[in-house]
């Protein structure tokens, strides 16, 4: 799925991130403000009225103001509303209800990426077609559902896949920063987003895998992954989901490593996190050496270093980098260049 297949690019949005904006479940909201490339921020609708998004959350490309209701959203230009939370399980929290139909009512489009379909839920289903507007589910799956063939072993691509130890991490936002820099440096680069998030940002391709029956998973990456191959694409960065170790979310992980094959492989890792974000009852933690040590398993993948937002973290064997920070980042893409050349991929 491309959002580019919905929306003209610059189309102003509005994001809906009531009560959970300063939390890791808005990560949605967090994404598009850091990374949109279809869809434009114009205002955050929260409960932090006349504060603005870098009071949140830094860096940001889209420093908007946040509003409490759809009529002054609209009035600062927005003609689609984006559901901007990640909720454990995939519903619209209640208090969010009102808001999403005021933004039907008004005439603007909604973006979703829940797992509950809005498009056919009511009220809002009814709503909008009184209204005559859409309401965009990204995490159904409207493709071709195939079986993995094994055909990514011919394919000539360089997969890079952004795995971590644990939910919310910043795997996305890790790719697509890897991404825009290979942009940068004029390289036929593609981001495969995996989850619905990194569709609504504009990925050159994507499919929310958690939506996915499992055995179609690995399928449906290899297929999408030959697609951006035809359309000239050399290097496919692509968004890792959960982590291996995860068992809520570990049958997803090990779908997209199969279907991808990636020959690099970046590690996402939260140090401070003790328990696994929102399983703090499960009695285990995110590992960084027994994820790695369990990827490598499964498929024959080179570690090219290692994403970290806290400065103190190292690694004995793989270089640690801010994937903010442009210079460390260059210093990734030599030791990238240095695998593909040593590997002759």
């Amino acid at each position: 799925m491309r959002i580019t297949d919905f929306f003209e690019p610059g189309t102003p949005a509005a994001v809906l991130a009531w009560g959970q904006f300063e939390t890791t479940l808005a990560k949605t909201a967090h994404g598009l403000l850091r990374h949109s490339r279809v869809l434009v921020p114009v205002c955050v609708v929260a409960e932090h009225a006349g504060k603005k998004a870098s009071d949140f959350i830094r860096p940001v490309r889209y420093d908007v103001p946040i509003v409490d209701n759809m009529e002054d959203a609209q009035r600062l230009g927005a003609r689609v509303l984006v559901i901007g939370i990640a909720s454990v399980g995939g519903y619209l929290p209640p208090i969010m209800r009102k808001h999403v139909l005021d933004a039907i009512h008004l005439g603007m489009d909604v973006v979703s990426g829940l797992h509950s379909k809005l498009s056919e839920t009511e009220p809002f289903r009814s709503a909008a077609n009184e209204k005559n507007v859409k309401i965009i589910d990204v995490r159904h799956y409207r493709g071709e559902l195939s079986i993995f063939r094994g055909d990514i072993f011919r394919s000539k691509t360089v997969r890079i896949a952004v795995l971590g130890t644990d939910c919310a991490t910043g795997k996305r936002t890790t790719a697509v920063q890897l991404y825009e820099f290979a942009l940068k440096k004029g390289l036929p680069a593609a981001f495969l987003a995996t989850g619905q998030t990194g569709i609504m940002l504009g990925a050159d391709e994507g499919v929310a895998i958690d939506a996915l029956p499992a055995d179609f998973i690995p399928g449906v990456l290899e297929r999408l992954i030959l697609k951006l191959e035809s359309e000239g694409k050399r290097f496919i960065f692509i968004e890792g989901q959960g982590a291996l170790r995860h068992p809520a979310y570990g049958q997803v992980t090990l779908g997209l490593i199969y279907g991808s094959m990636p020959q690099i492989s970046v590690l996402v890792h939260d140090p401070r996190r003790k328990r696994f974000e929102y399983f703090e009852h499960i009695d285990t933690k995110p590992d960084l050496d027994a994820e790695i040590e369990l990827i490598q398993k499964f498929v024959n993948t080179k570690i090219l270093g290692i994403s970290c937002l806290d400065e103190n973290f190292k690694h004995a064997l793989y270089p640690v980098f801010n994937p903010f920070d442009e210079n460390q980042i260059e210093k990734i893409f030599e030791r990238m260049e240095a695998m593909v050349c040593e590997s002759n991929l």
